[in-house]
């Protein structure tokens, strides 16, 4: 009988299973919806993943400056695309100096604007000016 005491402890911690608290299951983050607009008149939102540096409004007419690591292409196709799908349609397109400047007119109905991406040198900074 004493050997069985001596065992039992033993045959209990052999039974106990460690167990670890379940991980903390924390839901992915949702997309932050900001009410930050590079143009309050579009409702323009800022370029994905960049840096705003600058931003002002002047009535309907807006200019920003924000880095981003993408080629000017890239980032004058996000907001092309991103106009296109709320019914702008682009009636003149413009590079400027060495390929580093785009200049747009969009239009939908009566309402016209000119979009100017400036590429500062090859740097990731741009400038955005939209002038109603």
């Amino acid at each position: 009988m004493r050997a069985l005491v001596l065992l039992l402890p033993l045959l209990l911690s052999a039974c106990v299973v460690g167990v670890r608290p379940e991980p903390t299951v924390r839901p992915a983050p949702a997309p932050q919806t900001s009410s930050f607009v590079l143009n309050a008149r579009l409702g323009l939102p800022p370029y994905p993943g960049s840096v705003a540096l600058k931003h002002e409004q002047k009535g309907g007419s807006s200019e920003a400056e924000f880095e981003t690591r993408d080629t000017l292409d890239q980032v004058y196709a996000f907001f092309h695309n991103w106009l296109v799908n709320r019914g702008w349609v682009r009636t003149r397109l413009e590079y400027k100096g060495p390929a580093t400047k785009v200049e747009a007119v969009y239009q939908r109905g009566a309402e016209r604007f000119k979009l100017e991406l400036d590429q500062q040198g090859r740097s990731g900074r741009y400038k955005l000016e939209i002038d109603f």
